[in-house]
């Protein structure tokens, strides 16, 4: 009987040590009172997207030839890039921010636009350059078609002519390179990126210290004393008791 009742004292002692007290912190809870709490560390946003569709017979990505040229003005601007021809066949489903299309890629750029909206998602800004050859309505809510002479206007869409804006005596196959249709282009993504960023959510910086609450008039110390000012050095006067120089004339005691 002694021995039984050794046991159950043994595993009393033992679930005692297991079970923690309550209130107990356990890992992956939070902090009691008064201990620091680690701060999560904030997800940056993912950048917007622009997509990028040359038209007919541009199956290369260049700086120089047909939208593709506008790869690095946008990431510069913050946008995440992805270039195609009018085809699609390397980017299809993906949701871009942003499309951008000359030619037929400009086409495809409109048809795309209206896929994702009524698909549900939010309806991207386009951009497109001499729209060819049968372009269909805009229906997103924020779309430019820049258009050289000879070209059709894009129903829903702001028109731009390229030839009022500096584009003069370009071809059709140049005009996305050209530097003022660029200009155009860059002020409209431009534009759409700052208002981006001011819909983000402010994080605040890590460490910031928090501002003090404004004294009172008693509690505040009085002003500090203005600094006095520096006193200048003079040579010390003297004298030797008993000492006198009685043959010098104009002598004194002291130096």
């Amino acid at each position: 009987m002694k021995s039984v009742t050794t046991a159950f004292a043994t595993l009393a002692v033992g679930a005692t040590l297991v079970v923690p007290p309550a209130g107990a912190q356990t890992l992956g809870s939070s902090n009691s009172p008064g201990t620091a709490t680690p701060q999560e560390a904030p997800v940056a946003a993912t950048p917007p997207v622009a997509l990028l569709l040359d038209g007919l017979g541009v199956y290369v990505e260049s700086d120089y030839i047909g939208v593709s040229a506008l790869t690095r003005p946008l990431a510069r601007q913050g946008f995440q890039t992805r270039t195609d021809s009018h085809l699609m066949l390397k980017t299809k489903g993906i949701v871009p921010d942003v499309i951008i299309g000359h030619s037929m890629g400009g086409e495809t750029a409109l048809r795309y636009a209206t896929e994702l909206a009524r698909a549900g998602y939010k309806p991207p800004m386009v951009i497109t350059i001499d729209a060819a050859p049968a372009p269909p309505a805009c229906t997103v809510p924020r779309c430019v078609n820049i258009a050289g002479p000879g070209f059709t206007r894009v129903r829903g869409a702001r028109n731009v002519s390229a030839w009022d804006a500096g584009a003069r005596f370009v071809n059709h196959a140049q005009l996305p390179t050209h530097a003022a249709v660029q200009e155009l282009i860059l002020k409209e993504t431009g534009d759409w990126m700052a208002q981006w960023k001011a819909s983000q959510p402010k994080v605040a910086s890590k460490g910031s210290k928090p501002e003090r609450a404004p004294q009172s008039a008693e509690s505040a110390s009085p002003p500090a004393p203005a600094p006095a000012a520096p006193k200048m050095w003079t040579m010390p006067s003297w004298s030797v008791p008993g000492w006198s120089v009685p043959n010098w004339p104009g002598a004194r005691q002291g130096g």
